[in-house]
């Protein structure tokens, strides 16, 4: 693996983690200002948030680097 792969592909861990962090974060705040979610319901919810933030900024981060790096 070459470096800038690693660096590139590191950065992108690191970014999805973080975001990834703060949706759950934002999710779990939301609900419990409302004060009418229990809190398997708010865990659910934070669950359904690393879902997303996976398949949707995860997935195409992948592909991103797996089309710079290819070997052709």
């Amino acid at each position: 693996m070459s470096v800038l792969k690693l660096i590139a592909t590191t950065t992108s861990v690191v970014a999805l983690s973080y975001v990834t962090h703060y949706a759950q974060k934002k999710v779990a705040e939301k609900m419990l200002i409302e004060r009418q979610f229990s809190e398997s319901e708010i865990q659910a919810a934070r669950l359904g948030a690393v879902f997303t933030c996976t398949t949707l900024i995860g997935g195409p981060l992948d592909q991103l680097l797996n089309t710079l790096f290819s070997k052709h």
